[in-house]
């Protein structure tokens, strides 16, 4: 059976209010409503998705793609 992500799950891993958690899961495809999960790969495929790599000098590159592969996550934040 194929783990199921869930607001508590994200909540933890991104450190997010519980309004958030739940916009993020319902931006995965598929997800399911009641209880409010989606599935591990989904969850994946939408944190792949958001990654964004700037236009930087080739050692920037080389390192953020480093810390990608590391699984250090950073979310950014829009003020």
């Amino acid at each position: 059976m194929e783990k199921l992500i869930t607001v508590k799950d994200v909540k933890q891993r991104y450190g997010c209010s519980t309004p958030t958690a739940r916009k993020y899961i319902r931006q995965c495809k598929p997800h399911l409503e009641n209880p409010l999960v989606t599935f591990e790969w989904a969850f994946n495929e939408w944190e792949q998705s958001r990654i964004v790599v700037e236009k930087t000098s080739k050692k920037q590159y080389e390192e953020a793609l480093h810390r990608i592969k590391e699984g250090k996550v950073v979310v950014p934040r829009r003020w």
